[in-house]
């Protein structure tokens, strides 16, 4: 089985066997301009896939499944939420020295203006 990607960055398209991505024989990478996953994000990927596979397997023992999944359909606001979480995160990582080495809290700029 083969999954189909188009890359974000460069709209290249590629596909990998499911079982080398599985096994780890195969990265997900793009062919075409070299952007990548990053690695706990595939390997949640994986095993959701692995868990996909059986079910699917389970209930092909009842019924014939044939599926695709396009990226806009399982789209949601939660997908947007982490990704605004993540850059957050990203923001609180830049801001080293806002941090208040004592207690590890975050210290707001403005707070520390108001001191005498």
């Amino acid at each position: 089985m083969t999954i189909d990607f188009t890359c974000q960055k460069c709209e290249g398209s590629f596909e990998l066997d499911t079982q080398d991505l599985v096994d780890g024989t195969e990265k997900l990478e793009c062919p075409h301009c070299g952007v990548k996953a990053p690695q706990a994000q595939v390997d949640d990927f994986i095993a959701a896939f692995t868990e996909m596979q059986a079910q699917v397997t389970a209930l092909g023992k009842r019924f014939a499944v044939s599926m695709a999944i396009e990226t806009d359909e399982v789209d949601d606001d939660d997908d947007d939420d982490e990704n605004e979480d993540d850059e957050d995160d990203d923001e609180l990582d830049e801001d080293d020295d806002d941090v208040d080495e004592d207690d590890d809290d975050y210290v707001d700029d403005e707070e520390d203006s108001d001191e005498p």
